[in-house]
């Protein structure tokens, strides 16, 4: 087809380590997944799934979405802008809440294996902090 770019999706190791900090209490989780990995010079996508719920992530220049779930009644949808607010949205058994992402730091980098996505953000809800989280993802 005339003008559609096809994406080579590479076969991927990921370890994702998230680390939350709610009510001055901290915990810090660690997972490992196989996941698929594109790059069309401008966009990267990652595809995993933890838990049996697929995850889709975009990565653009300064910005994060990600995409958790399975259905259009059960998912999350978050946004992370570097420096700005992002919106977020939960959805369980068909029920809504809106939320407010505040990124602190997104940076995708090379390392030795292959590359590291790192996001720290603050979540809202309204004006009232929920938590602080720390996500790094590698995949090689």
């Amino acid at each position: 087809m005339k003008g559609v770019r096809s994406e080579k999706m590479n076969k991927v190791k990921i370890s994702l380590t998230s680390k939350i900090t709610q009510a001055g209490e901290t915990e810090t989780i660690r997972q490992e997944a196989e996941g698929e990995y594109s790059d069309d010079g401008r966009n990267k996508r990652i595809f995993y799934e933890t838990e049996n719920v697929p995850v889709k992530m975009l990565v653009k220049e300064q910005e994060l979405l990600i995409r958790r779930g399975t259905d259009h009644a059960n998912f999350s949808q978050m946004q992370f802008v570097l420096g700005e607010k992002g919106t977020c949205k939960y959805v369980v058994e068909g029920r809504q809440l809106d939320l407010m992402s505040e990124t602190k730091r997104l940076e995708l980098k090379e390392i030795a294996d292959g590359q590291q996505l790192e996001v720290e953000y603050d979540l809202f809800s309204g004006v009232d902090l929920i938590g602080s989280y720390a996500v790094s993802l590698i995949f090689v």
